[in-house]
């Protein structure tokens, strides 16, 4: 008999993981762009505005106009999970089509994407024709409503009237999401502006959950997960507004699973995920930090 876990055992495995990955996704992938990167590192490439000149008279000469070239930075990140399976694991844990090993690995990786993505929302960006400017958050064009004391519907208001302002979806529509937490989510189930029928025919309450407020679909995150993906600090999370144009992935490798022997171990084989991929703020009035309280 072998002394390693049988091949067919192996490959079931793997099969069960890319079925799963189908299945379990990160929560942003809807509401984002998503580039293939090469190198180390990717520009994101935008423009900015430009105004019409009146010409007056006949015959007049041509005036060049500038306009804005938006360079961005991308730079790759690598992340991995790796499990060893002994030979004295149950071979039925593999073959479940429910396998707990595959549903922990394809969600550990798309809470990567997700991570990955929160991260950039927030982050200095590097920008300029070789990324030698540096652009904070509060300096991007960007927008903080303060709801420490309580997300209300008027706090929903401030996060419409500033992409109204910024010109954002008066032309087109964008779509737009709000990442909150079960905290949030609680108060706006108290705001009879986004609950009642007196106020709404869109029956935004789903099953006893609220899945859209005020155009703003609600992406919601575990805010008691040992590594929370909307960042608290101090007693006050970080939540954000944004459209689908507010945050670009560069992405080298989705996901990636390799299996193999381990000769330098007794009967233990290796799974293996990885993946490689980036992401970037691409324009600050797409974006908008919504502080609560912890």
């Amino acid at each position: 008999m072998s002394d390693t876990i049988d091949k067919a055992m192996i490959i079931q495995f793997s099969d069960n993981l890319r079925h799963e990955s189908q299945q379990i996704k990160a929560r942003l992938r809807p509401y984002v762009q998503v580039k293939p990167m090469i190198g180390d590192v990717f520009a994101f490439d935008g423009l900015g505005d430009v105004e019409a000149r009146e010409v007056a008279g006949r015959v007049q000469a041509t005036v060049f106009d500038d306009i804005d070239h938006l360079r961005r930075k991308i730079t790759r990140r690598r992340f991995v999970v790796t499990l060893p399976i002994d030979k004295m694991d149950k071979l039925g844990v593999l073959c479940e089509p429910q396998s707990e090993y595959a549903r922990a690995c394809i969600t550990a990786m798309e809470r990567v994407f997700d991570r990955v993505g929160v991260d950039a929302l927030f982050a200095t960006v590097s920008t300029g024709r070789d990324f030698e400017t540096d652009v904070t958050f509060a300096n991007d064009g960007t927008n903080t409503v303060t709801a420490t004391a309580g997300l209300t519907y008027e706090k929903l208001l401030e996060i419409h009237q500033f992409w109204i302002d910024a010109d954002v979806g008066n032309d087109i529509s964008e779509n737009m999401v709000f990442a909150i937490t079960g905290d949030e989510h609680t108060a706006l189930m108290g705001e009879a502006e986004l609950i009642s029928g007196d106020y709404s025919r869109q029956f935004v309450v789903d099953k006893g959950s609220i899945v859209n407020a005020m155009g703003l679909d609600l992406v919601k995150f575990a805010a008691n997960a040992r590594s929370p993906i909307l960042p608290v600090s101090s007693g006050v999370r970080s939540c954000f507004a944004m459209t689908s144009r507010g945050l670009c992935y560069g992405l080298s490798q989705d996901m990636e699973i390799t299996i193999k022997d381990r000769p330098d171990l007794v009967n233990v084989n290796q799974v293996q995920i990885s993946g490689i991929l980036g992401a970037v703020r691409t324009e600050g009035a797409h974006v908008q930090k919504v502080t609560t309280t912890d």
